[in-house]
């Protein structure tokens, strides 16, 4: 390599090099003056397994870990032009003022530990000893001592990984970049590398968490701002979790440092905030026991899971399993206690509503805050003999226990006899985490009527409408769902609509009975419609003169897609999109109407509403087989919907009162 190309390499960051003893001195005088010492290619003596002019006088390598000696090993002086450097060294960084001090080195003892390559193409490739390489390059040297092995891609990577990380002075995100590339070669495991160089596997774990380190904070480590340590307790977290943690304590003019904090307490606060417990979670963690992503069974998180309190890494499979259980338990209670109305008060996790959605069943949204509606009562704690001082204090305390599970029983007796008679709606509330029971009273809706007796005996009174039962409510709430099932389809038929090309073949019978009706619908006012010889009250419609004197001049095919565009147009526009049902006169025709001539896109639209309005329907039909603990006396009889009054004629308000679940709590029963 030219020397200008080691003038740019050393621009580059890295740790100062290290020295042992010196190999023969031939080979130093050989790298200062090759010419003196005979020709490049001569072999000089075999040299020691040392470094190089390096300035302290610490070993490089241990000699239990020195690679073996290669059968076929040779050491020359070859040409740095002749020389490249390896894209697998760990080291990618080295210091300026550290590679000048031993070019210095250099300069007045000669290379002393031969670099080792291996033959590639015409020249060779650097396996370890870059370093060096370029200190030669910059100490003017043209040739350097060198031992030739033959080594396979894989050989050479182990052997350079090797040697770099056996050296005291590698950076810790190179000797994690080291420990990766070799996991990811797949001839390590971390196991083996234990072995191999002899780390535990909370170290070898912690470095490779290294290479996890957003730009920021890996920027500091190298610069030595904050330690390895410190590092590696942020590197657990993921990156958007780092960035706030820079963001909030390291960054410049951050508001809170953590800096001067020590590894442990940030360990610390660190798993305290940003770990997930699994305990805040109610599904089955039978799993999760033996998880590899539960903190609990990790070796870098041994110190924060003393007090058994695990987390979860693995946030995607939590948030699975938190929805499913969230799910699983909404149709279980729907299925214990159909009188149950399945609600959210905003916190209910989307794919949660999604997944109950898709399986029939339909989540409310409250109209109030949680705290608005009434719990279930209290069942009242059973006093214990420990916590009194004489038995006397204890017997009183057992009678007033024995009072209050008397009044527990009544108000409970009652909160389910109203919850029957539809007095009270009873609602599972799916949170974030789990579902709690709410209670909300349904208040008597008052009317006022006229009664009139007789001529001159005509007054007014309130009458009560009851709240309908929950077989009544059953039947509102199928009439609904087929409602919403059809108002989808008309918003979605609609955009259909919109992307159409009608056809021109000859018009069915049914197509023009619609069409017509539509006319009569929108184009002809009464005058006109009695003039034809209609008399229902609908509008009309007349044209223009353009458009009179070209429908006299229409074709059969011109007419037939003047039809169904007209058609097209007045669906879109008068088709209602609530209340309606496929009982809807003009829902039904647009149905009919795009099945004639939009199969495909009709048929899609209509079976995913269909679909899940099916799944509602048959859920509700076990419900009211079941009987649903309604008032009924057969299942078969539905109830009269109309108001049930519950005053006397002549009064002016109804003056039975019933006593509700909730007077009594109050202590007024």
């Amino acid at each position: 390599m030219q020397t200008a190309k080691a003038n740019s390499k050393s621009k580059q960051s890295g740790k100062s090099a290290v020295r042992t003893p010196a190999v023969s001195e031939a080979v130093a005088a050989q790298a200062q003056d090759p010419v003196a010492a005979g020709s490049p290619d001569m072999k000089p003596a075999e040299p020691q397994a040392t470094d190089i002019g390096a300035v302290n006088p610490v070993a490089e390598t241990s000699p239990v870990e020195q690679p073996a000696v290669h059968p076929e090993t040779d050491v020359r002086l070859l040409d740095l032009n002749k020389i490249v450097n390896s894209t697998y060294n760990p080291r990618k960084n080295f210091r300026e003022e550290t590679l000048l001090e031993l070019a210095e080195s250099i300069k007045q003892s000669g290379v002393l530990q031969p670099i080792c390559v291996r033959p590639r193409d015409e020249g060779f490739e650097i396996v370890y000893g870059e370093r060096r390489y370029w200190a030669a390059a910059m100490a003017g040297l043209k040739f350097i001592p060198a031992l030739i092995r033959e080594l396979s891609d894989a050989e050479a990577e182990d052997a350079a990984i090797t040697e770099n990380l056996q050296r005291e002075d590698v950076r810790p995100r190179e000797e994690a970049a080291a420990y990766k590339r070799a996991l990811q070669s797949g001839r390590h495991t971390i196991e083996s590398l234990v072995g191999k160089f002899g780390k535990s596997e909370a170290y070898i774990r912690s470095r490779l968490k290294l290479c996890e380190l957003i730009d920021a904070l890996a920027e500091m480590l190298d610069k030595e701002d904050i330690s390895v340590g410190v590092a590696t307790e942020i590197a657990k977290y993921p990156a958007d979790i780092q960035q706030e943690v820079y963001d909030d304590h390291f960054a410049e003019g951050c508001y809170s440092s953590w800096k001067t904090a020590r590894i442990k307490e940030i360990a610390r606060r660190l798993y305290e905030r940003y770990m997930t417990k699994l305990e805040s979670y109610n599904f089955d963690k039978t799993e999760c026991l033996s998880c590899q992503h539960n903190t609990a069974n990790q070796v870098l998180f041994k110190d924060e899971c003393t007090g058994g309190c695990a987390g979860c890494q693995n946030r995607e499979c939590m948030i699975r399993k938190n929805n499913e259980f969230l799910v699983q338990k909404g149709v279980k209670l729907l299925k214990d206690d159909p009188r149950t109305t399945l609600a959210t008060g905003g916190e209910t996790p989307a794919a949660v509503l999604e997944a109950l959605g898709k399986e029939g069943y339909h989540v409310e949204e409250l109209e109030y805050d949680a705290g608005y509606y009434d719990k279930a009562p209290q069942m009242p704690d059973v006093p214990q003999a420990e916590n009194y001082v004489s038995e006397v204090d204890f017997a009183e305390a057992q009678e007033r226990h024995e009072i209050r599970m008397i009044r527990f029983t009544e108000q409970t007796q009652q909160l389910e006899f109203d919850i029957s008679e539809g007095r009270v709606r009873k609602y599972a509330i799916i949170g974030n985490l789990d579902i709690e029971f709410c209670y909300e009273k349904i208040k008597d809706e008052e009317r006022e009527m006229t009664i009139n007796e007789g001529q001159d005996d005509e007054h007014k009174v309130f009458v009560t409408v009851v709240p309908p039962s929950p077989l009544e409510g059953l039947m509102q709430q199928d009439r609904r769902n087929r409602e919403i099932c059809y108002e989808h389809i008309t918003t979605d038929m609609k955009r259909v609509f919109l992307d159409v090309k009608v056809a021109n073949n000859p018009l069915q019978k049914e197509e023009q009975q619609m069409f017509y009706y539509a006319v009569m619908q929108r184009v002809m006012s009464d005058s006109k419609l009695r003039q034809c010889g209609f008399r229902p009250k609908e509008g009309s419609y007349l044209t223009d003169r353009e458009q009179f004197a070209a429908a006299g001049r229409i074709t059969v095919k011109q007419q037939a897609a003047l039809v169904r565009a007209f058609l097209v147009d007045y669906f879109r526009s008068a088709a209602p999109e609530y209340g309606c049902t496929d009982e809807t006169l003009l829902t039904g025709m647009m149905c009919r109407f795009a099945d004639m001539n939009f199969t495909e896109q009709s048929q899609k639209v209509q079976q995913e509403y269909l679909k899940v309005y099916e799944r509602r329907k048959a859920r509700l039909q076990g419900i009211r087989a079941a009987g649903c603990g309604g008032s009924s006396s057969s299942t078969n009889t539905v109830p009269s919907r109309g108001p049930r009054c519950r005053c006397m004629p002549g009064t002016s308000r109804g003056s039975r009162r019933r006593r509700s679940w909730r007077s009594i709590r109050r202590g007024r029963g």
